[in-house]
């Protein structure tokens, strides 16, 4: 099975494990056409659930960016993640999070890691929320053509805050790393802005950078893009 046919199963699968009551979910389609001196297309598709009652916290976010200029792939990515939160108090939780990625240009043929976490949100209202949280996991991984399997330690950071009731900024960061090997880290970060234009359509605008500590050979640390997208709310 090749990478796109992965990426596409893997989606299929979280997609439909969330179809349940309850949950608040949303699909995201993005692209971008120029023809001239340069001809270049940036498409990507994106999927976001969350469900939250008084004891529990679940969510489910991925997204697929492909992007080529003359006919040469220029980006070639699949970013996604899911976690299953148990609140023990008003503001503390323990849980698990899925983290799967991979990235052609890269040479990320895969990761996968699973990861055990404690966290707490220091702040918690309902405009307002920004946790901290961490904990031990397992990864295993292809990049540059090198499999390698390990424990891992996550710490990882979420933040959003609702300016009014169509316009948010939200916010995450986390770094992994091998147990045995702290220099040979990653690191995910974004940042976005989603405006409601109707009661079902939003824009959203994601500025995503990953940081690779140690890339395979000929690529780059830093992987840094834009992402504008429609959102469909339902």
């Amino acid at each position: 099975m090749n990478k796109i046919a992965k990426t596409i199963a893997l989606g299929a699968v979280l997609s439909s494990s969330a179809m349940a009551e309850g949950w608040e979910q949303s699909i995201d389609l993005g692209a971008t056409v120029s023809k001239g001196n340069s001809d270049s297309i940036l498409v990507s598709a994106g999927y976001t659930g969350t469900k939250k009652t008084e004891s529990d916290e679940y969510g489910i976010n991925a997204l697929y960016t492909y992007g080529e200029e003359d006919s040469n792939a220029t980006i070639h990515e699949f970013l996604g993640a899911g976690y299953v939160n148990r609140l023990y108090s008003e503001r503390s939780y323990a849980g698990a999070r899925l983290d799967v990625r991979s990235d052609g240009l890269a040479e990320i043929d895969y990761r996968v890691g699973l990861t055990a976490v404690a966290g707490h949100y220091f702040v918690k209202n309902e405009k307002t929320y920004f946790a901290l949280e961490g904990g031990p996991g397992f990864t295993v991984d292809q990049v540059g053509g090198i499999s390698d399997e390990y424990l891992s330690l996550y710490v990882g950071q979420k933040f959003e805050h609702k300016l009014d009731d169509k316009t948010r900024i939200f916010e995450t960061f986390g770094i992994t790393a091998p147990f045995d090997d702290l220099e040979d880290h990653s690191i995910v970060f974004e940042l976005g802005l989603e405006t409601f234009l109707s009661d079902s359509l939003a824009l959203k605008v994601i500025l995503q950078d990953k940081y690779e500590a140690e890339p395979a050979e000929g690529s780059d640390n830093n992987d840094f893009k834009l992402v504008t997208s429609i959102s469909y709310k339902f």
